[in-house]
């Protein structure tokens, strides 16, 4: 497989059978984002191309270093390879969870699903963090994150089903499984209007400029702010399939919003960078059947004085008058006071805020994103 596996080539997607198979994890002296040097290798050296990550068409993971058999732990039993674990949460969710829907086909065949770390560290944790989220999915069965490579009886590697960018609609087989499966035991939680916020992050997180404003207009509106990182996973999904109106800025906990959405739910993104928002437009598309109001009213980039570019640790400055106009549009508020900008004080004051709490000024990003 040399190219990008397609989501909607509408035939059967590949589950390759290897016996005595090598599963390599990235070298343990590598604790660096790139080379990811990982995956399966077959009993005669050969690279298993399924276990390829894929991300924007190119492979986000490469064939693993040549490593001997002697002396590595051999592992009996038959096993299917679910990746990369990734520690991210969204990642977690669009790339970790990406060959699962083949355990709809594989669970009475297997006894466990065997993940490989992201990076070489906190590797226990990761998965004790993920652990609930898969019994979510009802997967009943033994889960190794694997630190060091060894030799499997049996690894089924199913192809990636969904991913980043072009892979965000994903297979038809893991839009099933994951729909089918995540609500199944999720209750209600009575919650009709959600906003979903940022405003409690982690500052090195960036965001939207005076998202706490947001917070306070759509309070007005008969909306509840939930903020996911301070939720279960239960408690979260339970928001999200509740839900007749969710309103976020493009984040994480749309990914798992589109996984118990109702159909009728109405979706609006706001924008904090550019390019992001349309890859929920064609996910919320394929995995609820929903036209989601993408609200693109970003004004500035505002960046550490230190970065060159708008990045992760940059905050979006948004027009409220156009947020206000693109929900009034799509049916998500009805109030009749249009959104009124910062004053010049207000603005002021955020931004001392803002940099006292950075520890580091912010400059105005004057180029093209």
């Amino acid at each position: 497989m040399s190219h990008q596996p397609d989501v909607n080539a509408g035939t059967p997607p590949v589950i390759r059978k290897i016996s005595d198979a090598l599963v390599i994890p990235i070298p343990s002296d590598i604790d660096t984002p790139q080379p990811l040097n990982t995956g399966v290798m077959d009993d005669k050296g050969n690279f298993v191309a399924e276990s390829t990550t894929w991300r924007n068409n190119i492979e986000f993971s490469h064939p693993p270093r040549e490593v001997s058999r002697e002396g590595l732990e051999r592992i009996d039993g038959s096993w299917m390879f679910g990746g990369l674990m990734f520690g991210h949460f969204g990642h977690f969710l669009v790339e970790t969870t990406a060959r699962l829907w083949a355990y709809e086909q594989l669970k009475d065949k297997i006894d466990g699903i065997v993940f490989v770390p992201k990076v070489q560290r906190r590797i226990d944790h990761v998965l004790k963090v993920y652990a609930p989220f898969l019994k979510l999915l009802d997967i009943d069965c033994k889960i190794i994150n694997l630190p060091e490579p060894a030799v499997f009886e049996t690894v089924h590697v199913p192809q990636q089903g969904f991913g980043m960018f072009g892979m965000i609609e994903g297979l038809p087989e893991y839009r099933e499984f994951m729909r089918e499966r995540m609500g199944r035991h999720i209750a209600d939680d009575g919650a009709r209007r959600l906003y979903v916020s940022r405003s409690k992050l982690p500052h090195q997180r960036g965001g939207l400029m005076a998202e706490e404003l947001v917070e306070e207009y759509l309070k007005a509106e008969g909306y509840h702010v939930i903020h996911p990182q301070l939720m279960s996973f239960e408690e979260q999904l339970s928001a999200y399939k509740s839900a007749d109106y969710i309103v976020s800025a493009d984040g994480s906990p749309l990914h798992m919003a589109a996984l118990v959405a109702k159909p009728t739910a109405k979706i609006a993104v706001i924008a904090r960078r550019p390019d992001v928002a349309q890859q929920f437009e064609l996910q919320f598309r394929a995995f609820c059947g929903i036209e989601t109001v993408t609200i693109d009213a970003l004004k500035n980039h505002w960046i550490p004085v230190n970065h060159a570019r708008p990045s992760r640790m940059s905050f979006g400055e948004l027009d409220f008058g156009v947020v206000y106009d693109r929900l009034k549009q799509g049916g998500l508020i009805t109030g009749e006071l249009r959104w009124p900008e910062m004053t010049e004080t207000q603005f002021s004051n955020l931004m001392a805020g803002l940099e006292e709490r950075q520890r580091i000024g912010f400059k105005l990003f004057e180029g093209t994103v």
